[in-house]
């Protein structure tokens, strides 16, 4: 910052020090505030003005041009432009200000007392209220502009750095405008709101013309309060002020993007101060526009429209994307009921499912005994749910011991262990599972006896059919241990000789002798009689931790 006064030329006279970015932008800001209420509040109420009021709308004007003029006059006095050229001073900002603001502040205050008086006789209280806040503003104005004038003059006189005014001012961060031309807006886009501003009168200004302009608003006196009331309820659009004490505007802005939650709101940063770097890294940050204050009603309108516009676009696509996830995971759903997840999965990434061949495959058939008999003389309903039940327990049951299921036919159910899920061995896995659903079986309300047979062997497995998926096996192995069901005994495993070899070790059983099956020749057929002691019982499954059973 160096010293308030710089040397000229080695005999030359000193000179002011040009006065730093900072205190400029402090400056600045303090006097733009009671200017946009000024401002604001008499444009609103010439839009109330009756069309027979000639004198009172004459005399509003006369205030709006007055506090339009010490718009444009503190924007010319404190323009960052001048200070990066070396050409303000701070020894000429006191004349400035009493001879070029202080006349026109004094029409809008002597003028707002007059129409306050006026309003007072009609009995106009809301229109009077509005007139004293323009005269409160106006008088707010002139005390800023005399502790302006002292500050400058000490400033010249102690020689007092750029950042010793800027904490005589108020403390501000650089920070600039970006007014862009948008003129498409939607009359009937509405939305809710919150204004987010320290000064009660930016905050009432705002929240006015965005109601005028059908919107629904809530305001926020400081950043922590807007974030509480984010994360209360929801807001279609954040109004957001960036000189702020507590939090200030860009650190709410860090704050919204950075929470899932908040991140898809829309924010527009509202400031007095007039720099392209500070718009720049808004928009970095996230945010959606940039207004400057006082804003124009108009622009202030297109702006607003077009964020919300934005919102519901985006809202739109995103309830859109909702709606295409929720009918992938019902399709997805929908798809591992009828298929094994593993290939669901292959399905999914390749829009196929390649045939495979499977060694060491268990496969488990049971049929119920006297089923067509039992199902004369019932109802469908009664028929289709005591069926539905023995299914569902089926089902349980193959899971928890690791079996999986491949389709059923009526009565009859169609198991395979060792196919998708590698189990240590596949056929006592089986046996248990069999044990299991004989069990159930017995103890449901139908009551069914059921047979099963097991055979074990190599299997080809492959997805077949386009309109109806099914996930099936064939190979002479399936054909087998179907023939072992068919020719088993009712309420009892029957186990080819093969499929025996592999529990032999760990079970007792009877030979049924050999029995001649259709199409494959002589087969011995051996009925599964209990485990041997200490080897795993029905509890117990053999290759791994059993899937969990929806009981």
């Amino acid at each position: 910052m160096g010293r308030a006064v710089e040397q000229g030329a080695e005999d030359g006279p000193e000179r002011p020090r040009h006065i730093d970015t900072v205190y400029l932008a402090g400056l600045r800001q303090d006097l733009d505030t009671p200017i946009t209420g000024i401002i604001g509040y008499a444009e609103m109420l010439l839009e109330d003005a009756g069309p027979d009021e000639d004198g009172y709308r004459e005399d509003l004007g006369k205030i709006l041009d007055a506090g339009r003029g010490l718009e444009s006059m503190v924007h010319q006095l404190f323009d960052a432009k001048m200070l990066e050229q070396g050409e303000f001073d701070p020894t000429q900002l006191g004349s400035s200000i009493r001879h070029e603001l202080r006349t026109p502040l004094n029409h809008i205050i002597g003028y707002a007392e007059l129409l306050i008086e006026e309003a007072e006789d009609a009995g106009q209280n809301a229109r009077r209220d509005d007139l004293r806040k323009i005269r409160s503003s106006g008088k707010i104005l002139l005390e800023l502009i005399e502790d302006l004038l002292s500050t400058t003059e000490q400033a010249t006189e102690l020689e007092l750095s750029g950042s010793e005014l800027t904490s005589v001012a108020s403390a501000v961060a650089s920070s600039f405008e970006k007014i862009e031309d948008e003129s498409r807006t939607d009359k009937n886009l509405r939305g809710r709101l919150l204004v987010v501003d320290d000064n009660e009168i930016n905050r009432d200004m705002l929240t006015r013309r965005l109601t005028r302009q059908g919107h629904e608003v809530e305001t926020a006196a400081h950043g922590r309060a807007a974030l509480a009331m984010l994360k209360e309820s929801p807001f279609d659009l954040v109004l957001l002020d960036i000189l702020m004490p507590e939090l200030n505007g860009y650190q709410v802005l860090e704050a919204m993007k950075q929470d899932e939650a908040m991140r898809h709101i829309p924010v527009i940063m509202v400031t007095a101060l007039n720099e392209m770097d500070s718009t720049v890294l808004c928009i970095k940050m996230g945010a959606e526009d940039y207004l400057h204050k006082p804003f124009n009603p108009t622009l202030l309108k297109a702006r607003v429209e077009a964020c919300l516009e934005k919102k519901k676009l985006r809202d739109r696509e995103a309830e859109h994307l909702a709606r295409i996830e929720d009918e992938q995971r019902k399709s997805d759903g929908l798809l591992r009921v009828i298929l094994p997840d593993p290939v669901v999965e292959e399905l999914k990434q390749t829009d196929a499912v390649r045939p495979r061949r499977y060694d060491g495959v268990a496969v488990l058939f049971t049929d119920v005994v006297g089923f067509t008999p039992w199902c004369e003389g019932r109802e469908p309903e009664e028929v289709v749910a005591r069926l539905q039940e023995l299914v569902e327990e089926y089902e349980r049951i193959a899971r928890r011991f690791r079996l999986q299921k491949i389709k059923t036919i009526g009565d009859a159910f169609m198991g395979a262990a060792g196919l998708l899920d590698p189990v240590e061995n596949p056929v006592l896995n089986s046996v248990q599972c069999g044990l299991e659903m004989i069990r159930v079986a017995n103890e449901l309300q139908a009551a069914w006896n059921v047979r099963i047979g097991i055979h074990v062997g190599p299997v080809v497995a492959g997805v077949l059919g386009k309109q109806q998926y099914l996930y099936d096996l064939v190979g002479d192995t399936v054909n087998t241990a179907s023939r072992m069901e068919s020719h088993g005994t009712p309420g009892a495993i029957t186990l080819s000789r093969t499929a025996w070899d592999s529990i032999d070790a760990v079970a007792e059983g009877e030979s049924r002798g050999v029995v001649q099956v259709k199409g494959k020749g002589e087969f011995e057929l051996m009925r599964f009689v209990r485990f041997k002691p200490g080897a795993p019982g029905p509890d117990e499954p053999q290759g791994g931790k059993p899937q969990e059973s929806d009981a």
